[in-house]
This record gives C-alpha cells, structure tokens and sequence, in this order.
C-alpha cells in the first residue's frame, strides 16, 4: 500500500512538473515574440539581441533535459547564430529571421509531443539520508533545478540549489563535497566579458571538485571551463545517469585507496627514509631487503609500483625485475630503479630491461611522490580500461571474479570476513521488450551509479553478465552486507525511468554469502551459494534478499 502511495506521489509530481514546464514554454514563446517585434523595429539593438540569447540559451538548455530533443536542438542552432550576430560591429550585424525562428521551435515542439521519445529518471525517495554527499547546485533556471534535484537525490546526493553565482558568497556553514555550475550562471555583464577570470574570483575559496554544465557543445566552452578550474564540462540536455557516475566518481577519489608501494633496498637507513617520505603523502608502504623472499612480499603486498635498488647482495635489479616480468600477474607493474651512479649507459641499459623510470640517489623527496603518483595513476587508469565495463564503471566477468580469488586467497593467510553478493533486476526482459534496449541500458546503468555510490572504495564491484551483478564486500559480514544492499534495494526501487512518456520502476534481487558461515569453501563455492540465495530470492516472489544457508 505504501509503494503504490509513493507511487501516484511520483506520478502527481511528474504530471505537476511537465504542466508547469508547458505552461513555461508558451511563455517562453510569448517572450520570444516581444524580442522578434523590437528586434524588426532595430535589428541591431544590443540589449534586445542578448536578451534573445538569453532565451533561446536558456531553452536550449532545458528543453532537451525535459524530453523535447528537437526544440532544445532547434533553439540550439538560432542561439549559435546570435552569438554570431552579437560579435559583428553595429554597421555589420544583418536582421535576423526570429518570427521564422520562433514558428520552427513550434513545428519542433509538435514534433517531441507526437513522438513522446522521452527518457528520464525520477524519484519518490524524498527523505534525506545522513552521510549523504552535499553538492551545490547552481542553476538560474528553477525548474530545470528542481528537476536535477529529484533525480540526482536518488543516487545518494543531497543537492542544495543556488539561483545563481553571487549566491555562493552568502552561503554558510560546511562547504560542499561537489559544485554543480551552469556556466552562465549570472546575469553580471563580468560574466560575460571574461568568464574564466569571473568563475576562478568566485570559487577562489572552494577546494572540492568542480562540474561545469552548458548548452555550448564548443572547445571554447569546454576550455573556458576547465581554465576556470573544473574538473569536467556536461552538455546540456543532460544524460543525469552520466553525470550521477561522474560526480560519485569525483567524490570517490577522495576516499581513494592509498598506492602501494614497495620498496627492495638493503640499505635500511635508505628504505626508511624513502618510506618516511612516502607514508606522510599517505601511501601504503612496505620494504623488503632480501631478494629471496620477493615472491611472498608481492602475494603479501599486491603493489602497485616498486622502487627497486640496482644493486642487491648476489642480485641486480634487472635481474629482479625479469623474474617478475615472467609471471603474468606482475608483468605490468611499474618499476623504479633507484641507483647512486649516474652513468647515462647503465640508466639506459637498466631502462631497456624492464623498468619504467631511473631516479639517482640522493632522490628529491617531491620528485619520489609525484612519480610514485603519477605511475600508479597511470596504472589504475590503464587497468580501469582493460577490466571495467564501459556502461555502468563496474569490473568485467573476468576481473570480479579474479578479484574474488583474490580475496579469498588473501584470508587464507590473514583471516578476515568477506561477503559475496549477487544481484539482478527483477523481470529485465519485459523492460528491453516493452522500451527497447536503448532504456534497458539506462536501467543497467542506473544500477552501475548506484553501486559505485553506495559502497565503498575498498568493495569490488562487477558486472556478472547481462543485468547480473556481484559485489565482494571487504572486511563486511553477511548480515551487514544484507542491510547495505536492502539500503540499495529500495533506492533503486524508487527511481521512476520514463520512457514512450510512461513511467515505471524496477526491482532488485539478491543473494548474499560470507566466509565466516563457509570457512571451507573456495572461492567458486561461495559465489554458487551467493546465486543459490540469488535464486531464493526470485522463487520467493523478488524485490528482496536472501542469506544463503546450508
């Protein structure tokens, strides 16, 4: 009962908004008409011209986030040729069609409500959660606002909106985890002069990450942006799942897990230094100083990066670094030989047979970290490409379960409970055969944002197959994993997709195992029990989840 309750809140909301959205337009339209009388009586008043800019950007930007593509792309094109026309010295600036204009915007407007090609996410879950990330969302056009509020409230966020930049000063209390910008976000003529020196003056105080929207798809935009300190730049209409994923990948970094590296020196005082140095920029650092045991220091330590003497009792680096290049699990990880002569040929040399970087001894302390940085940066990059999904960010088949052996065969030799998780959406099938695969992946992908959002850094989280998911829980008993994915369970049954202009939701199902209840189990075992449960759960009528038993 109180489902089907939050579910016609949903749609009274959503009927709400887009009538309110409607009534805006023929407003908007109206607005537009006044501009194309002033601009037929002086077609090169510069006040008059800006405001149609004004307008017809402001459309273009929300029109297309609410489902009519073909308006947001028709007042696109006009915004452009304003911008064009603004540029030109007064003698030069030529009339503009904009009674033409304005009847192609309608004709477009026709055409999104005949076609009703809508695809959108909204939410009932209102109430907010503690812990939650805060972002700040400055955005001068209210609906638009009120819209990205509910749909990125559902993914973990709580959004607090700005009307516009002068309204970051006045803000108090605790800064936000995320900034959320239009670009135009003024109406101060500074904006517009130079945005770049208007944006870097009024988040000169703010250290979190930084997200620029805008209804300019321009490398000028997008470099303007980045100058004025964001980290990335959203075109709007915007793809809400996309930039939910982005934003919770912002914030996620963080909460990074610290590079692991390790250290092979037999000059102790030198690997403590090196190691002093590190831990202070928060790495995880480990020393080994006999070669003998290297194999068990890599099981022990899976680093990341290794800074490696050239010269070890009975060994050379190289020689090191070769035996690590034949195993396939440690063939990728970089190398820093670390070496007191500078000759160029032996650097070159040592270079070519297997490693990735020369530092000479007596190593600058700032060089060491940006180095051991920007190669494990590299790495986790790199590694993010070869086994994450492309659609929802979550490991492959393959790579979530090696990371499940992983940390299996880790708690053989330090004991510590893990849980594995499997996840599917509920009747999947009926949403690809009712609204196309295009909205199935928008669901997998809602899935994948969540997830990310919701657990931690430290969790392996992957993608099984199809609309199948497995999560391994670090350091997480089964019944704790089972409140954390109820927790997910009903945020994602909250989330209302739209599309062919009908709104509906999606469940989830689970099945969870952990160590401690299985202490004789491999890893392959585990996750059958975890699909067994998985499997309970369906059977038992879905939309919950099942602990796994004997």
């Amino acid at each position: 009962m109180a489902e089907s309750t939050n579910h016609q809140t949903f749609v009274a909301r959503l009927e709400k908004l887009a009538a309110a959205y409607s009534k805006r337009l023929a407003d908007d339209f109206n607005h537009l008409t006044i501009l194309a009388g002033q601009l037929e009586e002086d077609p090169t008043c510069t006040q008059s011209l800006q405001q149609l800019h004004a307008a017809l950007h402001s459309l273009a930007g929300s029109a297309g986030t609410f489902g009519f593509v073909q308006l947001g792309r028709q007042a696109r094109e006009q915004e452009l040729q304003v911008a064009t026309t603004l540029e030109q010295p007064c003698n030069d600036k030529q009339p503009l069609p904009v009674f033409e204009w304005i009847i192609a915007l309608q004709k477009a407007l026709k055409t999104d409500e005949s076609k009703k090609s809508a695809v959108r996410i909204e939410t009932s879950r209102i109430e907010s959660v503690g812990g939650e990330p805060v972002i700040w969302l400055v955005e001068r056009d209210s609906m638009l606002a009120e819209y990205m509020v509910q749909q990125l409230h559902s993914f973990g966020f709580h959004i607090r909106h700005l009307r516009d930049a002068e309204a970051l000063a006045h803000e108090k209390g605790s800064l936000p985890d995320l900034l959320l910008i239009d670009h135009r976000a003024s109406h101060l003529e500074a904006l517009r002069a130079n945005p770049v020196a208007f944006w870097q003056q009024h988040l000169k105080d703010f250290t979190c990450p930084v997200l620029f929207t805008g209804s300019e798809e321009s490398f000028t935009a997008r470099l303007n942006a980045l100058r004025s300190g964001g980290q990335s730049y959203f075109v709007k209409p915007l793809d809400m799942i996309n930039l939910a994923s982005h934003m919770a990948q912002l914030i996620k970094t963080k909460d990074t897990v610290p590079e692991r590296v390790m250290i092979v020196e037999d000059d102790k005082e030198l690997a403590q230094q090196l190691q002093r140095v590190l831990e202070e920029a928060s790495m995880h650092v480990a020393v080994l100083d006999r070669a003998d045991t290297l194999f068990e220091a890599m099981h022990d330590v899976n680093p990341e990066l290794i800074l490696m003497d050239l010269w070890l009792p009975d060994v050379t680096g190289t020689e090191m670094a070769a035996l690590l290049r034949q195993v396939e699990q440690w063939s990728q990880v970089p190398i820093v030989y670390l070496s007191s002569q500078s000759n160029s040929e032996l650097r070159d040399q040592a270079l070519l047979k297997g490693g990735d970087a020369f530092l000479e001894k007596p190593i600058d302390p700032d060089l060491l970290i940006n180095l051991c940085r920007s190669r494990v940066k590299q790495r986790r990059k790199l590694e993010d490409t070869q086994n994450r999904d492309s659609l929802t960010g979550l490991l492959k088949h393959a790579s979530i379960k090696e990371a499940l052996d992983y940390q299996w065969q880790l708690t053989q030799r330090k004991p510590q409970p893990f849980s594995v998780v499997m996840l599917d959406i509920d009747h999947f099938k009926a949403v690809n055969d009712t609204y196309g695969h295009a909205l199935g992946d928008v669901v997998i992908a809602a899935v994948g944002t969540l997830l990310r959002q919701r657990f931690r850094s430290t969790d392996r989280l992957g993608r099984y197959g199809g609309e199948e998911f497995t999560l391994v829980l670090i350091d997480c008993t089964a019944e704790h994993a089972e409140r954390m994915v109820n927790n997910l369970r009903e945020d994602f049954a909250a989330i209302q997709f739209t599309g062919g202009g009908n709104p509906f939701s999606c469940t989830l199902s689970a099945g969870v195992v952990d160590n401690q209840h299985f202490p004789d189990d491999i890893a392959e075992s585990l996750l059958n029990r975890a699909d067994q449960a998985l499997y309970q759960a369906k059977k038992s009528g879905r939309n919950r989840v099942c602990l796994a038993t004997d």
